[in-house]
C-alpha cells in the first residue's frame, strides 16, 4: 500500500468518525430509524476497513464501535460492528491441480448440459460455480436433478444486481484452491479428449478460445482459457472496469500477454458452446422502432467496442487493484456463501463512462456511414441520433453534413421514467434529498426531476443558486401525484419517514423530504457526487472568490433556532414534531459562539490555526469573532440574515468556503455543517459542537 492509498484510508475513516458523531447523539434521544442508520453506515465502512488491509484503522474501527455500544448501552452492537471476514484477492499458489471455473445467473439450464463434460475429465480436481444471485439458486437446481460430485463447490454470491462477468469470474478465481485455473462458461462443453490434446499450460504461458481463427459455429468461445492460477493473479484477473457485456477476455489477454505469457490457441474441436441468441447474452434485444441512439447502444457490437475503449481510457487493470468487495457469510463442505459489500458500478467515473459511450457511437456510425459523421457536431449528431433506427441511412447522415438545419430534433421525446424529488426545509436539507434523489435516479434508468417551491424556508428558485439544465419544476404537486408511487418523510405531515425507497417498479417515484432517502442506490460518496456537480451561478462564485481561501480552520456557529425563535416562519413548530422541536433546542445550545471560541483558542496554541474562516448566522457572532481574532479571520460581509434569494447567495457561498478546510468545527444537527462536509473535495476532519467541543 502506498502512501496515498493509506492517507485515503486514514481520511476515509475521520470522514466517517464525523459522521458517526452527527449521529450518535440522535441515536441516544431515540430520533426515528437513526440508530439502524449509524449501525448501516458503520456496517459498510467495516468492509472498507476490513478489506484495506490497514492495521491502524482496523483499530480505530473497533474504537468506534466500542464507544458507539457504550454510548447506546447496547453491548450487542459490539457484535453487530465486527468487522466482516472478506474474501481475499486472487492467490498466486495454489494446491496441485486443476480448478474448472464457471459463472451462472439463471442459466442453470446450460449449465446442467455442460457441467458433465467438466467432470468426466479425471485430472480435475475441483468445480468451482460461481452462483451469481440466481432466482432459483444453483444447489436448487443441481439437486433437482440429483446432480452430486464431490468436486462440486457452489459459491453463492447474494446481493448481485445485475450480471457482471468481470466480478463473478474474479470471485470464482479467488475461492478457488488449486494452482490450474480451467475458465469455462455456462455453456461450454469439453470433448472427452479435451485434456490430452491440449495438455495443461506452462507456468509462462496459456491456452484461450479465439474466435479470430476457429471453425464455423465456433465464434463464441473467446472466453475460454487454461491458465495458471499464479499468470491471472499477477494480472488481476478479469478487468472490473469493465461491468457490461464484451471485451472482458480480450482486454484478460492483452494483459496477460504483456506480462510475459504466450497464447496458445485451444485445439480443434475439443471445446463447443450450446447455442443461445445474443438476447440471452445480453438481455437486451434491438429494435429499430426505438430512437436510433437507444437502439444501437443495446447492441453486442456497440458494448464491446465501447469497453474496448473504456480500458483504453481508464488505467491499466492490475493485481494492486481491489477487487469487488465481497463478505464471506458461511463456510460449507461444498463452497461458501458471499455477500456483495462493495458497490462495482463506482468503479469508473460517470463522465468516462459517458465520454466512451459517446466516442464509440459516433465512431460506429462514421464506419457504417463514412468517416464525415466524425465531424458533425454534439447537437447535429444528437439530432440524427434520435431519429427511430429504422430510419438511419448513408442519405440521412450526408444531409447532416451538407444541411444540419434540415435535421430536426424529434417532436416528442421518447418516455422514459422519472424521479420526482420534492425537496424541503432548509439548503442543506434540500440538497442532500436531491442528492439522495439523483443518485438513486441514475442507477434506475429515471429521469431527476427537481421540485423546488419557494417557501419560508429557501425563499428562491432552484436556478438562482445553479446553473443546472436539467428538469426542475418551482411548484410541488404531492397531491396530485396519483399516478407515481409516493414516498413522504415529512413526518409533520404524517409521512412514514426512512421508508424504503421502491426504485423497480415501471412507473414514476415521487419523493418529497428533507432527508437522504432509504435506498441501497444512495450512499455518502453517490450522493455528494452529485451535488458537488452542480455549477453555482455567477454572483454566487463572485461572493467565494472574494474570500481568502483555504483556511486552516472553518467555523459554522448554528445558533438561530429552538424555542426562542419560534416566531420565525422557518423555526415555527409547525415544521417539526415537538420531538424534533426539542433537539433542535438542545442541539442550538450547544453551538454557542463561545465554545467554538474556546476550541480555537486551543487549536491557536497548538499552532493548527493561524487562518480561520467562520460562517455564522447572526451578526453579534461576527462582532466577538472579529474582536477576538482580527489578523487570522477571514468572512463573508453581509447585512442580510433571512432566507430571500440574495441571503442564500451568500449561504451558498459560505458553504464552499466552509468546504475548504481541511478541519471544520460545525454545529450539531445542521444539514449545513453537513452540506460543507458534503462539498468538500477531499474529505475533511470535522469536529461536532457539543460533543467534541
Amino acid at each position: 500500500m502506498d502512501a496515498r492509498e493509506i492517507q485515503g484510508n486514514h481520511e476515509m475513516i475521520n470522514d466517517h468518525c464525523a459522521m458517526i458523531s452527527i449521529y450518535l447523539d440522535a441515536c441516544r434521544d431515540g430520533a426515528p430509524g437513526a440508530r439502524q442508520d449509524i449501525l448501516s453506515r458503520m456496517q459498510k465502512l467495516g468492509v472498507r476497513v476490513a478489506q484495506s488491509g490497514d492495521d491502524l484503522l482496523r483499530q480505530a474501527y473497533r474504537r468506534n464501535a466500542t464507544l458507539i455500544a457504550l454510548a447506546l448501552k447496547d453491548p450487542r452492537i459490539e457484535e453487530e460492528l465486527a468487522l466482516p471476514e472478506i474474501l481475499g484477492p486472487i492467490a498466486a499458489a495454489g494446491k496441485p491441480g486443476i480448478s474448472v471455473v464457471t459463472c451462472a445467473m439463471n442459466r442453470s439450464e446450460n449449465l446442467l448440459r455442460a457441467l458433465p463434460s467438466w467432470l468426466q475429465q479425471s485430472a480435475v480436481s475441483e468445480v468451482v460455480i460461481v452462483d451469481w444471485s440466481s432466482d432459483e439458486p444453483v444447489r436448487e437446481a443441481l439437486a433437482a436433478k440429483a446432480v452430486s460430485d464431490p468436486r462440486i463447490k457452489v459459491v453463492r454470491v447474494n446481493g448481485a444486481p445485475r450480471w457482471i462477468l468481470s466480478c463473478a469470474f474474479n470471485a470464482g478465481f479467488r475461492a478457488a484452491t488449486f494452482d490450474t485455473i480451467l475458465k469455462v462458461d455456462a455453456d461450454i462443453v469439453l470433448s472427452e479428449d479435451f485434456l490430452s490434446r491440449n495438455g495443461v499450460p506452462a507456468q509462462d504461458s496459456f491456452i484461450a478460445g479465439n474466435w479470430r481463427t476457429v471453425d464455423e459455429g465456433q465464434a463464441h468461445v473467446n472466453g475460454f482459457f487454461f491458465a495458471s492460477r499464479a499468470a491471472l493473479a499477477r494480472v488481476g484477473g478479469f478487468n472490473e472496469f469493465i461491468t457490461t457485456y464484451g471485451w472482458d477476455d480480450d482486454d484478460l489477454y492483452a494483459r496477460l500477454e504483456a506480462a510475459g505469457f504466450q497464447r496458445n490457441d485451444v485445439a480443434p474441436e475439443t471445446i463447443h458452446h450450446l447455442p443461445h441468441s445474443d438476447d440471452e447474452r445480453t438481455g437486451e434485444a434491438c429494435d429499430a422502432s426505438r430512437p436510433a441512439c437507444e437502439a444501437i447502444m443495446a447492441t453486442t457490437r456497440f458494448k464491446i467496442q465501447r469497453n474496448r475503449v473504456l480500458a483504453e481510457m481508464m488505467p491499466v487493470w492490475s493485481a494492486e487493484m481491489g477487487p469487488l468487495a465481497l463478505t464471506i457469510d458461511a463456510r460449507q463442505e461444498d463452497g461458501m456463501t458471499l455477500s456483495v459489500a462493495g458497490d462495482p458500478e463506482q468503479a469508473v467515473p460517470e463522465e468516462v463512462f459517458d465520454r466512451a459511450s459517446r466516442r464509440m457511437l459516433q465512431e460506429l456510425m462514421a464506419w457504417d456511414y463514412g468517416p464525415g459523421v466524425r465531424n458533425l457536431s454534439p447537437d447535429v449528431f444528437d439530432r440524427v441520433m434520435a431519429c427511430p433506427a429504422s430510419q438511419l441511412s448513408r442519405e440521412l447522415f450526408d444531409r447532416a453534413i451538407t444541411d444540419p438545419g434540415s435535421i430536426a430534433a424529434p417532436a416528442i421525446a421518447p418516455a422514459r421514467r422519472r424521479f420526482f424529488i420534492d425537496a424541503q426545509h432548509g439548503l442543506g436539507n434540500r440538497l442532500r434529498a436531491i442528492g439522495s434523489a439523483a443518485a438513486i435516479a441514475e442507477a434506475t434508468g429515471r429521469e431527476l426531476v427537481i421540485v423546488w417551491q419557494p417557501d419560508d424556508h429557501c425563499n428562491c428558485r432552484f436556478s438562482d443558486l445553479f446553473a443546472y439544465d436539467g428538469a426542475v419544476l418551482d411548484q410541488s404537486f404531492l397531491h396530485d401525484a396519483d399516478a407515481c408511487d409516493i414516498h413522504n418523510y415529512m413526518t409533520i405531515e404524517g409521512g412514514e419517514k426512512d421508508a424504503p425507497i421502491r426504485s423497480d417498479g415501471a412507473g414514476d417515484i415521487y419523493a418529497r423530504t428533507a432527508f437522504v432517502l432509504n435506498s441501497p442506490h444512495s450512499d455518502w460518496a453517490r450522493e455528494n457526487r452529485f451535488i458537488q456537480s452542480l455549477s453555482p451561478v455567477e454572483a454566487v462564485q463572485a461572493l467565494v472568490n472574494a474570500v481568502r481561501h483555504p483556511n486552516d480552520v472553518s467555523a459554522h456557529v448554528r445558533m438561530e433556532g429552538g424555542r426562542k425563535d419560534e416566531h420565525l416562519p422557518y423555526e415555527s413548530t409547525a415544521n417539526w414534531t415537538e420531538e424534533d422541536h426539542d433537539l433542535i433546542d438542545h442541539w442550538r445550545a450547544k453551538s454557542h459562539f463561545s465554545h467554538f471560541m474556546k476550541r480555537i483558542d486551543a487549536l491557536i496554541e497548538e499552532g493548527r490555526a493561524g487562518r480561520v474562516f467562520i460562517a455564522a448566522d447572526r451578526p453579534e457572532t461576527y462582532e466577538e469573532f472579529r474582536r477576538a481574532y482580527p489578523d487570522r479571520l477571514a468572512w463573508l460581509e453581509r447585512s442580510l440574515y433571512d432566507r430571500s434569494a440574495e441571503q442564500l447567495h451568500y449561504a451558498l457561498a459560505d458553504a464552499i468556503l466552509l468546504s475548504r478546510a481541511p478541519l471544520m468545527l460545525g454545529s450539531t444537527w445542521s444539514s449545513f455543517s453537513e452540506l460543507a462536509q458534503r462539498l468538500s473535495p477531499g474529505g475533511m476532519t470535522v469536529e461536532m459542537s457539543g460533543k467534541d467541543f
